[in-house]
């Protein structure tokens, strides 16, 4: 039921069985890093966990699709998807576990309200490479809810962009404003929402596509036009009682691809992302409506 996709550090792959049943995990070991392959694999042998490496190309569309050819083949009725920097709390693994054995379990559950693990200097060692196989036990850390103090108009407006990056041209705002916009009007969320936590089968044909960054938000777009009509039945799970914890720290491509040449790494894949929302948008797939919240 539980699958750990894991592609870089030792130290969260064994933090997830602090939490997690072993017997009812499999991870799947998605990687270009030879060392850490050994190491997973040597680990989940010691462990008796069920593995399966599959082939990567680095980006982690590639690795979420190849969970969701192995949830197809295990042929299960659900599934729970946690990357391999985060962690499911022992009340996210009861909830879920609780969850996959009602009748009227939803087809897709999306998190909002969701806790990040953060460091004060992530920014300096965003582009530090051996930050992806830190040790992560006895690091400081804090916890924090960024999606609750987001203010989509604000954000609309291009400040973040005008004001924080000294190279950034007038297209590049616009642009901005453009993307935020959209997410405004699609997420149909107060709040920044994108995680797939829990899922049936009805989520596999709406696989990843291989973007840099944004594949989870495209899919969540692509999942919620078909919740909207009637085709799956998505909820949204309020984490003030957290689930699922999102270790920023050592987070994979995200954090450094937004931090190259000034900040110009993230107008890019941004921009990229936007096309697709907008091509979404052209067919009538971007819907202002809500998730219904889920009481777990």
């Amino acid at each position: 039921m539980f699958y750990v996709l894991s592609s870089h550090n030792i130290y969260a792959l064994e933090r997830q069985f602090k939490t997690l049943p072993k017997n009812e995990t499999t991870v799947i070991i998605n990687t270009l890093n030879d060392k850490f392959r050994k190491q997973a694999e040597e680990y989940c042998k010691t462990e008796e966990v069920r593995y399966f490496i599959t082939e990567s190309d680095g980006t982690a569309a590639t690795g979420k699709n190849s969970f969701l050819d192995q949830f197809d083949i295990d042929n299960i009725p659900y599934a729970v998807l946690i990357d391999g920097d985060d962690y499911l709390t022992p009340r996210g693994v009861k909830r879920y576990r609780k969850l996959s054995e009602q009748e009227d379990a939803p087809d897709a559950v999306i998190l909002i309200n969701q806790v990040n693990i953060i460091s004060s200097d992530i920014e300096n060692r965003s582009q530090d490479k051996n930050r992806l196989e830190d040790d992560i036990n006895g690091q400081p850390f804090k916890c924090s809810q960024p999606s609750t103090v987001v203010d989509w108009d604000a954000l609309s407006k291009g400040a973040l962009i005008s004001d924080n990056m000294s190279n950034a041209t007038e297209k590049d705002v616009e642009d901005f404003c453009a993307y935020i916009r959209n997410l405004q009007y699609g997420m149909g969320i107060d709040e920044i929402s994108t995680r797939l936590v829990f899922m049936s089968r009805k989520v596999i044909p709406y696989r990843f596509k291989s973007l840099t960054v944004g594949e989870d938000t495209l899919q969540y777009l692509e999942l919620k036009n078909a919740h909207d009509n009637g085709k799956i039945v998505m909820k949204a799970n309020d984490e003030n009682n957290p689930t699922y914890m999102y270790d920023v720290r050592i987070s994979g491509i995200a954090v450094p691809e937004s931090h190259k040449n000034n900040g110009r790494g993230f107008l890019s894949w941004m921009k990229t992302l936007s096309v697709e929302i907008e091509n979404l948008k052209a067919h009538n797939k971007l819907h202002n409506t809500r998730v219904p919240l889920l009481e777990l």
